[in-house]
C-alpha cells in the first residue's frame, strides 16, 4: 500500500509540471537598430584622381587637384596630347645676281607672324606637332632715288604647314613634365600661289659729257615678278624652352633657322642704256632666314604609369 501511496504522489507531480504556464523573459532581446546607409557612388562614376585602380587601368586625368593626390608623386607622364597658338617675328631676304652698278639693291625683311598647332608628346622626351602657319615668304627690290629710294616689295600667300619633331634634351627634376630644352627640326610645305604679281616700267635721264659736247642717256629698268613654284618647302631646325606654368599650360620661346628648299618667288630685271646696252639681273626668295617667338600650348589630355609598386 505504501508504494502505491508514493507511486500516486510522483505522477501528481509531474502532471502539475506539465500544466503549469510557460513564460519567457524578453527582457534581454532587443531588435537590432536600424542600418545606416554606408553605399557610397560608384567610384568609376565620380572618378577623382585619389583612385589608382582608374589611374592604372586607363591612365587619364582629366580634372582634380594633383597637388592633393598622394599618388601623383608615384605617377611618370607618358604621353600628352595639346593644341597650342605661336606668333613672334621672322626675317627672310632675297639674292640679288646683278646690282646694275648700284643701282638696285635687295634688304632683308622682318616681319610678324602667327600660328596654331596640335602636337602629341611621347613620355616627357619626344614630341610632333603640325598645323597651320601664316608667315609669307617676301622679295624686295630697292632702286636707288637720290635720298628717297623706290621699294618693292612682293610675298606669297603666306600660308604654311609645318611639319615638327622635337627631342628633349638635358635632365633633372623639374624636365620630368617637359620644362626644359628641346632641340627641334622640321619641315614646310609652302602653298605659294599662282601666276603674276606686279610689273613695273621705270625711265631715267643721265647727262654725261663727252668732249665738248654734253649728251644725255635715256635710262629704262622693267622689271616683272612671279610666282616662281606654286609649291615649295622650307627645312628648319631650332632651340625650344619649354616651362609648365600648370598641369594643362604650358608657355614656350624657341629661336629657328630656316633653309628654303626651292624658290617661291621670282623677279626678272632688264636695264638697258638708248636702247643699246642691256643688262640682267634675277632677284629670287625661298624663305630662307630667321625667326624667333613665343608659344601657349594647352595640354587636353595626359596618360600616366605608376613608376614603383606601392610599399
Amino acid at each position: 500500500m505504501k508504494h502505491i501511496f508514493l507511486l500516486a504522489f510522483s505522477l501528481g507531480l509531474s502532471v502539475s509540471a506539465l500544466a503549469q504556464e510557460v513564460v519567457i523573459d524578453t527582457n534581454y532581446y532587443t531588435p537590432p537598430a536600424q542600418r545606416r546607409q554606408v553605399l557610397t557612388p560608384d567610384p568609376d562614376q565620380r572618378y577623382t584622381p585619389y583612385q589608382p585602380n582608374r589611374a592604372q587601368s586607363t591612365g587619364r586625368y582629366h580634372n582634380g587637384p594633383e597637388a592633393d593626390n598622394p599618388l601623383f608623386p608615384r605617377l611618370r607622364e607618358v604621353q600628352t596630347w595639346y593644341v597650342g597658338a605661336e606668333g613672334g617675328f621672322r626675317s627672310d631676304g632675297s639674292r640679288l645676281t646683278n646690282s646694275f652698278n648700284g643701282l638696285i639693291s635687295s634688304a632683308t625683311q622682318t616681319k610678324p607672324f602667327w600660328g596654331v598647332l596640335i602636337g602629341y608628346t611621347y613620355r616627357n622626351a619626344w614630341a610632333v606637332e603640325t598645323g597651320y602657319s601664316h608667315s609669307p615668304i617676301h622679295l624686295n627690290i630697292t632702286i636707288a632715288n637720290g635720298q628717297t629710294p623706290l621699294i618693292f616689295d612682293y610675298q606669297n600667300s603666306g600660308s604654311g604647314i609645318p611639319l615638327r619633331l622635337k627631342r628633349r634634351i638635358g635632365s633633372g627634376k623639374k624636365s620630368a613634365n617637359g620644362t626644359g630644352f628641346w632641340l627641334t627640326a622640321g619641315v614646310w610645305l609652302i602653298p605659294n600661289g599662282a601666276g603674276p604679281l606686279d610689273d613695273f616700267k621705270l625711265i631715267g635721264y643721265s647727262s654725261r659729257n663727252s668732249g665738248r659736247v654734253r649728251s644725255t642717256d635715256t635710262l629704262r629698268l622693267t622689271n616683272s615678278t612671279t610666282t616662281f613654284n606654286r609649291i615649295s618647302g622650307l627645312a628648319e631646325l631650332g632651340v625650344d624652352y619649354s616651362v609648365r606654368l600648370a598641369s594643362f599650360l604650358e608657355l614656350g620661346c624657341y629661336v629657328r633657322k630656316y633653309w628654303g628648299l626651292s624658290d617661291a618667288l621670282r623677279s626678272n630685271l632688264l636695264y638697258t642704256v638708248n636702247n643699246k646696252s642691256e643688262q640682267q639681273a634675277v632677284v629670287t626668295a625661298n624663305g630662307t632666314g630667321w625667326g624667333v617667338g613665343i608659344a601657349l600650348r594647352y595640354i587636353y589630355g595626359r596618360q600616366h604609369e605608376v613608376k614603383n609598386a606601392l610599399k
